[in-house]
């Protein structure tokens, strides 16, 4: 899947959206996606559904036997029940600029797993998992032998032993057909009911992802003509972070011949996998990194350009100095865009307005002394820290020197960084420049080139705050 487009569908309106793109060889990249709950990260998931598989929607529905008026009906409730609530027009989904409803997605096969699929339940019923998860296009009833059993069962004991160093592993039940038991050897336990009352919450999770993941690459057609897409909504929500590490090298290493889309609103994983994708040359090429967020009411879609973008907006302004607005415009998205991987890297908290973030990360640096290296942001408190320790550690003819050497290295990156004062700077730009350049405040001069250029000066200090932070807090 090369893009796709999507409009006046559930959380977006009629400007539209579009997820994806390409390698400079041509070929349809992976995605990592960040969005908040609520921003229409769930949306987009919704909609590849209905691009991949739109005849089980019917079906679920049961429109496959209907005909004429009543067909007409049914998937005209569709549209409703889907429908932006201030659209006028039907929605469009369209993949590779075809739209849904005719797109012919027999050689695609999407394998989709999300958060709910993921629940933790007293039994793991293999048959039953996978029939309510949107696996290709496969017939479970038909292909989930006793044969397939074994190797699912297999396959997810390769997995817990070789990718997350777990002690439990999983068999099949004397109890049903497709029915598992997790063993814990160490704790001499073994159970195929009531799991939650044996086993956390992760464990049960981790399983049943495994038996997703497992069975999918069993199923999975290998033929030169289709085309496998693996996605990912909110899946890692218990998971703790040794087994997050894991589960990406687990992605990594076994879907390598996939198309991978990962949807997430958690900040540490989506910096996890940002930074083992930046890292890895080959991986950084294919990927393609985009955030969901709201604004003004509205979800929108940006993407993280590899281009220098500020550059670019400095080269339009040069080139066309009386297309003031529109370049503002611009600008006040690139904001955006940083403002959200600002976010992102410092943990500041749920808030997508805009208004609400800066609001979020000012408290968080306001009147505080931090520095930022390569792999972390140090706060006051981490001075406090390490003074604490110089005066517990150090002779006390030597602390002084110590002590100020601390305090100069502290001294010395804030001088350089200054990200507190660069935000607050913005919080005016994005009153009195960048925000009137979208919206045309009454009673505000007009914008003009020189706010642009101030405004452009203070966000590529942001910038690059941002490249030293770009492994913070995995």
């Amino acid at each position: 899947m090369r893009e796709l487009m999507i409009k006046n569908f559930k959380a977006f309106g009629d400007e539209g959206i579009k997820i994806g793109g390409e390698t400079l060889q041509g070929t349809p990249m992976n995605v990592l996606c960040f969005g908040e709950n609520g921003s229409g990260k769930s949306s987009v998931f919704e909609a590849l559904k209905f691009a991949f598989h739109y005849q089980r929607i019917c079906r679920e529905r049961n429109l496959q036997h209907l005909t004429g008026a009543a067909l007409t009906n049914g998937l005209r409730q569709i549209q409703l029940d889907y429908q932006h609530k201030n659209a006028g027009d039907n929605f469009e989904i369209r993949v590779n600029n075809v739209n849904y409803d005719i797109f012919n997605a027999s050689c695609y096969h999407a394998y989709m797993i999300c958060g709910d699929d993921l629940v933790s339940r007293d039994k793991i019923d293999v048959k039953d998992i996978l029939k309510k998860a949107w696996l290709g296009h496969h017939d479970i009833d038909a292909e989930l032998t006793e044969a397939h059993m074994d190797l699912v069962v297999d396959d997810v004991n390769t997995m817990l032993r070789e990718y997350f160093y777990e002690t439990i592993q999983v068999s099949r039940s004397q109890n049903g057909m497709f029915l598992l038991v997790i063993e814990d050897v160490g704790r001499g336990i073994s159970q195929d009911d009531v799991l939650r009352q044996w086993y956390n919450e992760a464990k049960i999770h981790l399983v049943i992802l495994l038996v997703l993941m497992g069975s999918i690459l069993l199923m999975a057609p290998g033929g030169g003509n289709d085309r496998r897409i693996l996605i990912f909504d909110d899946f890692i929500t218990s998971l703790d972070m040794a087994n997050r590490t894991f589960l990406y090298q687990c992605i990594m290493s076994r879907f390598k011949d996939f198309q991978i889309l990962i949807f997430t609103h958690n900040t540490s994983f989506y910096n996890l996998c940002d930074h083992f994708i930046s890292d890895d040359k080959k991986q950084k090429e294919t990927w393609l990194r985009q955030g969901v967020f709201e604004y003004n009411n509205k979800h929108e879609v940006y993407t993280l350009d590899k281009s220098d973008t500020i550059k670019k907006l400095e080269q339009r302004l040069k080139d066309h100095p009386g297309d003031i607005h529109r370049i503002g415009n611009d600008v006040r998205q690139y904001f955006e865009v940083l403002l959200h991987r600002l976010a992102m890297l410092l943990m500041a908290g749920a808030k997508e307005e805009t208004t609400g973030i800066l609001a979020e990360i000012s408290k968080k640096l306001d009147r505080r002394v931090f520095k930022v290296t390569g792999d972390k942001v140090y706060y006051m408190h981490d001075l406090v820290n390490s003074l604490m320790n110089i005066v517990a550690n150090t002779r006390e003819d030597r602390q002084l020197e110590v002590i100020k050497k601390k305090l100069k290295e502290y001294e010395g990156v804030q001088e350089t960084d200054k990200l507190a004062d660069n935000l607050q700077a913005m919080v005016i730009y994005q009153k009195v420049a960048l925000h009137q350049s979208s919206h045309g405040h009454a009673g505000l001069p007009d914008l003009s080139a020189k706010e642009i250029k101030a405004s452009l000066t203070v966000m590529k200090k942001i910038e690059a705050t941002i490249d030293k932070l770009k492994i913070e807090r995995i």
